[in-house]
């Protein structure tokens, strides 16, 4: 899976696809129930807590049904990341509508604005969830984070270029310093610590992130608030 959360915005050629059958259409609905309701018991009970059973009970299924679709609960947890990171759209976050929007901005920090307003839609489910990884760190499980932060880091330098292309970077900042304010900054850390943890609202998550990375990266506050 490519979890960059932000990239290079390439070309996609659209493909002409069949409509699902209605067996096709209930075996995702079914797998997407099971999906939901395991990253809600995930966040409420942990990893540990959560087990197949109590995931089916939730879901309306078979336990059965659980394992038939996803093996173990390692697996589920990759199934539920992925869902986290993408949410209801299937298209990689830096082809979906909102970061295409924010790239056709001609000013990096127009660009800023809407990114973060993008963004925290998706930090905003993976906040949750990071009890949950951490407690997984150490063990197989523990990969599906670790591999989706290395990947989003990588991403944040081509979301660098991009930005540079448009707005000259502060004198002396690199563009690797850069991509780890941005990394940082707009990362589901910092919006469980200030959010979850310490009660920001939403916006001013997003308004405040918004600022303190055009100040820092280009010496200028935002010039619009985006969205």
């Amino acid at each position: 899976m490519n979890d960059s959360r932000l990239g290079a915005v390439a070309d996609v050629k659209g493909e002409v696809s069949k409509a699902p059958t209605k067996a096709q259409a209930k075996s995702h609905a079914t797998r997407t129930r099971i999906v939901r309701h395991a990253y809600e018991l995930f966040c409420e009970l942990g990893y540990k807590g959560t087990t197949m059973d109590l995931i089916a009970d939730r879901s309306g299924v078979a336990v059965q049904t659980v394992y038939f679709n996803y093996r173990t609960k390692d697996i589920l947890l990759q199934a539920v990341h992925e869902w986290i990171v993408l949410g209801d759209d299937p298209t990689p976050p830096p082809l979906q509508d909102w970061n295409l929007a924010a790239m056709r901005e001609p000013d990096a920090r127009d660009v800023i604005s809407r990114m973060v307003a993008g963004l925290a839609s998706i930090e905003a489910r993976v906040a949750r969830m990071i009890p949950v990884y951490h407690s997984v760190a150490q063990e197989p499980a523990g990969q599906v984070y670790r591999r989706s932060e290395e990947l989003r880091r990588e991403g944040m330098r081509e979301v660098v270029d991009a930005l540079a292309g448009k707005t000259p970077l502060v004198p002396a900042l690199t563009r690797d310093r850069a991509a780890d304010l941005i990394f940082f900054l707009t990362g589901p850390e910092s919006y469980r610590a200030l959010v979850l943890g310490a009660g920001w609202p939403h916006d001013e998550w997003v308004a405040w992130t918004s600022r303190t990375l055009c100040r820092d990266l280009f010496g200028d506050p935002p010039r619009s608030s985006g969205g």
